[in-house]
């Protein structure tokens, strides 16, 4: 049952869309006119207007344009009843607001078809709106569930890791295997507070929302020092790690932001790099871009999976073509296209996977 506001100046006109209207089983407001329409309405807001043009005081026109304004992003249909039945007339009804026109006469066959259609479609509006909100809601509270899982796994780990260093410093000089197993634990964990920042930081990159905090950063330094964390590990896989990089080279970025990028890339080439292969960081600059890059000796990521592994849960397994979920390479792309670059993969002779990265210099 829909509250309909019948507005016209003439009685009768009003009582015929009673007549009309009387087995519909919904319920008619009145109203003489558009001031105590929009009156009616605020008093309480109809499901459906039909509403007369030629009034004393405030014409249809206004009165729909100013019945669409107060409703505000909620659908309300407006049919306009009117013996005006030129094109000029249906066109400045349509500018206001107007969803329908009939014209006086009316045909009760066609107003009662009309009303349906309409209502219909108010109903389904409201039905998407509320299923929106609900969206919103669930989105809400998985935002905060993962905000909290975030912050509840990251303490326990980062005991896990002060207490992997401080075994590391007790063993020193004890058998070489056991300090490579805490190496290789250590770096597992600190991999998993890397995956937990990366996963906080999804949500607002991929809405646009992440403010950087941007600081003018050495690369040199930033890629010696991922290098330099990941030697001992690098060297129990009997891997090289090198890096080429020019030390006068700042650039102003999310240092914090981009050192993970590169780590997630570095830790990828670990994995995928065979025993006696080599890791090569490169940085320069390259027209008025800084460039990254970041290659291996493994095997090379096949040509029609270098652009697929950088969507959202998709990664390519090297000589496989197989794909596995993942969103390491994903929020690559997001942090630094966040940054004004883009990235890619390509291959060359000597380093069959090389990952690059443009930034603006």
């Amino acid at each position: 049952m829909a509250r309909i506001l019948v507005v016209d100046d003439q009685p009768i006109n009003r009582e015929l869309i009673h007549a009309y209207l009387e087995d519909s089983g919904h319920v008619l407001v009145d109203a003489e006119s558009g001031e105590q329409a929009f009156a009616r309405a605020e008093q309480q807001p109809p499901d459906l207007v039909l509403l007369d043009v030629m009034m004393p005081g405030l014409n249809g026109y206004e009165t729909t344009r100013r019945l669409k304004d107060q409703s505000g992003e909620k659908f309300l249909p407006i049919i306009l009843l009117t013996s005006l039945n030129d094109l000029s007339s249906r066109l400045i009804g349509f500018q206001m607001g107007a969803d329908e026109f009939l014209t006086k006469p009316v045909d009760r066959q066609e107003l009662i078809m009309r009303v349906g259609n309409l209502l219909a479609l108010r109903a389904k509006d409201i039905a998407l709106m509320e299923k929106n909100v609900a969206l919103a809601e669930v989105d809400r509270f998985k935002d905060e569930m993962s905000a909290l899982l975030i912050h509840d796994l990251k303490n326990p780990l980062c005991v896990m890791l002060a207490n992997y260093s401080y075994v590391a410093e007790g063993l020193r000089g004890l058998d070489p295997s056991y300090l490579e197993a805490l190496a290789d634990s250590e770096a597992a964990g600190q991999r998993i507070i890397r995956l937990l920042a990366n996963l906080y930081d999804l949500a607002t990159l991929e809405a646009n929302r992440l403010s950087l905090r941007r600081k003018s950063t050495n690369l040199a330094t930033l890629l010696n020092e991922i290098a330099t964390q990941r030697r001992l590990l690098a060297r129990s896989r009997k891997i090289t790690l090198e890096v080429i990089a020019n030390s006068e080279l700042s650039l102003s970025i999310d240092a914090d932001l981009l050192t993970r990028v590169v780590e997630n890339i570095v830790d990828n080439s670990l994995r995928y790099t065979p025993a006696d292969g080599r890791v090569q960081l490169e940085a320069s600059v390259q027209s008025s871009r800084a460039e990254i890059r970041i290659g291996n000796t493994g095997v090379p990521i096949p040509v029609e999976a270098r652009t697929l592994i950088f969507e959202k849960f998709a990664q390519a397994t090297p000589g496989t073509g197989r794909m596995n979920l993942g969103l390491g390479l994903y929020f690559c792309r997001l942090a630094v296209e966040a940054h004004g670059g883009n990235i890619w993969v390509e291959e060359t002779a000597t380093l069959p996977t090389v990952f690059v990265m443009h930034l603006p210099a």
